[in-house]
């Protein structure tokens, strides 16, 4: 199942975008209420409006260069923002005219920019804001007696009201989806997972099977052959015992390739060093390598999985002189880089064996993602490949 700081990572990189476009749109607003202002009469207009609006846009600038450089990205820094816009409408609509200002339209656009965060809470906060924010602006010219017609003004907060209950339920609504579509993601992750773990099963069968029979028959042919060419040399019984032992040979790679014993006794660089070193014979290509792996990582076995599909295709269709192969931990992931010289491919071919059902390199693509990593894959027919892989790290005490 998905765990839950892949959860909390995915939540948090939602809610540095959502910033991001929400920080955008703060911008193309600015104009609107400067419109209003100058729009108002000048009876009801001062001249703080216009130096009030002018920090709040230079505010506006700041916020979203500051959310671009990830610093105040994130909920905290949303609530934060949220606050002052609410704060620097009231003070612009009661500097406008109050409740005859323009700009207490700005109140109806808040809270559906607070939907995109899916978070009911937070939209019906800001919600409230707005409303308080309105009754703020208008009361004091309605006790004042600047302006005695309440109508407009209880039409404005049923208005505000209304609007900003659609905007809660769109958000409720918002967080449903979400959720169902995780749940969704889970169970296929369960299933995919169930998927791959029954074939590293039949790949361990396999192994054994071939060592337990195969290799085996094919020793004790080769100590006939032995005893025969002791009693009889011939060039013909020289030549059927190098055929079998070339034969043991390539079955160990085999046998190696499909479950390497390597991997549990001494971790995931030397795994793929292992596995790189016997690949490149077949291959007929060099394999560089930049391993650096000092702890153990729940995600070994997934990775060397991810490592063995790659390198196997370079193998079988890549043609390649050379391959670079990288291991390291960047902050709290872990990263595989495989990069050949060789001819590349269609990404497209990727999601159409998806499709199609082929568990290979599309099945490791969708269980690297819903583990909550990336896999990214550049090549093309007319070039090399370049693909990197990176997964969350944990503890390896996790895992057990």
């Amino acid at each position: 199942m998905m765990t839950t700081r892949w959860r909390e990572q995915q939540f948090t990189a939602m809610s540095d975008l959502t910033g991001r476009y929400v920080a955008r749109l703060r911008l193309p607003a600015l104009l609107p209420i400067l419109f209003a202002g100058l729009a108002a009469e000048q009876r009801l207009i001062t001249p703080w409006f216009f130096v009030c609006f002018g920090l709040y846009a230079a505010w506006a600038l700041v916020r979203l260069a500051l959310v671009h450089r990830q610093r105040l990205a994130g909920a905290r820094g949303a609530v934060t923002a949220a606050a002052i816009d609410v704060v620097a409408v009231t003070v612009l609509g009661g500097l406008s005219g109050g409740s005859e200002s323009a700009v207490r339209y700005a109140y109806f656009v808040l809270p559906m920019a607070s939907v995109m965060w899916q978070r009911p809470g937070l939209t019906g906060w800001l919600s409230a804001a707005c409303v308080s924010g309105y009754l703020a602006m208008t009361l004091p010219n309605l006790f004042l007696g600047l302006h005695a017609d309440y109508w407009p003004v209880l039409v404005d907060e049923a208005y505000l009201l209304w609007s900003v209950g659609v905007c809660v339920l769109v958000a409720a609504l918002l967080r449903r989806r979400s959720d169902r579509v995780a749940q969704l993601l889970d169970n296929r992750e369960t299933l995919l997972r169930d998927a791959l773990d029954a074939e590293e099963r039949e790949r361990a069968r396999l192994a054994d099977a071939l060592h337990d029979g195969a290799v085996q028959n094919l020793f004790a042919s080769l100590h006939d052959l032995e005893e025969a060419e002791s009693k009889a040399p011939s060039d013909e019984l020289d030549r059927a015992s190098r055929e079998i032992r070339g034969s043991v040979r390539e079955i160990r790679e085999v046998i190696y390739v499909l479950h390497p014993q390597v991997l549990a006794a001494a971790g995931l660089a030397a795994a793929l060093e292992s596995l790189g070193e016997r690949l490149s014979r077949r291959g007929g290509f060099v394999v560089h390598y930049d391993l650096h792996m000092p702890d153990r990582d729940p995600a070994e076995a997934l990775l060397f999985s991810v490592a063995r599909e790659l390198l196997t295709n370079v193998v079988k269709h890549a043609e390649a002189d050379n391959v670079w192969l990288t291991l390291v931990r960047d902050t709290d992931e872990v990263v595989l880089r495989v990069r050949d010289d060789g001819k590349g491919f269609d990404t497209n071919v990727v999601q159409e064996r998806l499709k199609a059902g082929h568990i290979g390199l599309a099945s490791h693509y969708v269980r690297v993602e819903s583990a909550g990593g990336t896999f990214s894959l550049d090549s093309s027919p007319q070039g090399s490949t370049t693909v990197e892989v990176r997964l969350p790290s944990r503890p390896y005490s996790d895992h057990h």
